[in-house]
């Protein structure tokens, strides 16, 4: 798999922008913001991949407010299914002040990818049909913005009511895409109010104590204080250098501006990393999976359906608690404790051979929709639908989810009731559980 790395080459190429009414724009990709705007997925379970080009976006004027211009200055695929449970910045902009009752957005190119009917069943990318260029979002109630603070617009993608899927196993889908927004003034309390998570880039530049990265979407600039963590080998931001691919925690300051809480250098700018849900496994312990491909550093305008990664004795297993409290013993997560149906993350020192040899392997947060029973303080089973995805890779229809210090309950899970959880997936003996980060209702 030959690629090269594209975030360098892009440097700031996704400043974002807006127009006001008369027309000129303002890069806002540095220094204060009063608006950071989100995209994040409600769960269809049968979909492993499903990615968007966004080109314009609008907010909708209310009561004498002016309709905004488009707030992108360049567009900007975005992955949804990775983000099921969670938001990643789509635009750092300011919003002029005033009250806004909904949205305008231009997309393009679907890309859906679920699995075929083979034994064992395998990722295909199937026919999407775009419905309309145009999607008109409606709020459920206008949003004001002001000045005086930083708002969050979260765009959450409705997969299970936007993707209309044919056939068993799927050969087509139709694309009608839909959004319920919701808005919050940025607190840090979640990622929902301006918590950033798990936010990938390359580094464009460094000016003490800042730094600015490029992600598939948007350019974000950091502070950094005496509070960064710094990790992966790097304990200052003067180690960092610019081409760096980092993976970088964060919060929304009140005036808007972004500090980061981690920081981890994955690797250097000859590097890259790859990001997907595992297939297949070869060996036991393992020598190499397959990883559907959902996400990656190249920026490719042509992306794999799905992405072969070796193993070697060198090769480093982590897992990422973030603020989850895994207790005195982590789930083993090794060569041995891998299987089809975890979503990992691989990296290598070289972007350009096939296959992709893994300096590290990270167990990545992933989302699950199912029934609650057997619910306690302490967790609960989840029966999932026998034609998901992961149903399918693992021949598992339930999963025991615990519930830890650190885990976010948006609902409080009952017997009977439908959630999704986003969380860890371990696996022991072909067994599988998962350590809750969060349990909400899939909306």
């Amino acid at each position: 798999m030959k690629r090269t790395i594209y975030f360098t080459i892009l440097a700031v190429a996704l400043a974002l922008c807006l127009a006001g009414c008369g027309g000129n724009n303002n890069v806002t990709n540095a220094g204060p913001t009063n608006a950071t705007i989100n995209t994040g997925d409600a769960t269809n379970d049968q979909i492993v991949k499903f990615e968007l080009t966004v080109s314009s976006l609008t907010l909708t004027g209310s009561g004498g407010t002016a309709t905004t211009g488009n707030m992108l200055s360049k567009s900007a695929e975005v992955e949804f299914v990775h983000q099921a449970g969670s938001f990643e910045p789509l635009a750092l902009v300011n919003i002029p002040p005033g009250t806004y009752s909904g949205a305008s957005m231009t997309v393009s190119n679907p890309e859906v990818v679920v699995l075929n009917n083979a034994v064992p069943p395998a990722p295909v990318k199937i026919t999407a049909t775009l419905a309309s260029p145009s999607v008109t979002v409606t709020f459920t109630s206008p949003i004001t913005v002001t000045s005086s603070s930083s708002t969050v617009i979260n765009f959450d993608l409705d997969l299970a009511g936007s993707v209309a899927l044919s056939g068993t196993p799927p050969t087509s889908a139709s694309v009608t895409p839909k959004f319920n927004v919701t808005t919050a003034t940025a607190s840090n309390q979640d990622n929902d109010s301006g918590e950033i998570d798990d936010v990938h880039g390359s580094v464009t530049a460094i000016n003490a104590p800042n730094f600015t990265i490029q992600t598939r979407q948007s350019t974000i600039t950091f502070a950094t204080d005496n509070t960064t963590q710094f990790k992966d080998g790097i304990t200052a931001l003067s180690q960092l250098k610019v081409g760096d691919i980092v993976e970088v925690d964060g919060m929304t300051k009140p005036d808007g501006t972004k500090l980061a809480t981690k920081v981890e250098r994955e690797e250097a700018q000859t590097g890259e990393e790859a990001e997907g849900v595992i297939t297949a496994v070869t060996g036991s312990p393992a020598t190499q999976i397959t990883i559907a491909h959902q996400v990656d550093s190249s920026g490719s305008l042509t992306p794999p359906v799905t992405v072969d990664v070796s193993i070697s004795a060198s090769t480093q297993f982590i897992v990422r608690a973030d603020k989850l409290n895994l207790g005195g013993t982590t789930p083993a997560f090794d060569a041995t404790h891998i299987a089809k149906g975890q979503r990992v993350e691989a990296d290598t020192a070289s972007s350009t051979a096939s296959p992709m040899p893994a300096d590290k392997i990270k167990l990545r947060e992933q989302a699950l929709v199912g029934t609650v029973s057997a619910a306690s303080a302490s967790g609960f089973t989840l029966t999932l639908n026998a034609s998901s995805a992961f149903a399918a890779l693992t021949g598992q229809t339930t999963v025991a989810v615990s519930i830890v210090s650190g885990t976010n309950l948006k609902v409080t899970p009952a017997n009977g009731n439908v959630v999704r959880v986003r969380g860890l997936v371990f696996v022991n003996a072909g067994a599988y559980t998962m350590i809750s980060a969060r349990v909400d209702n899939n909306n």
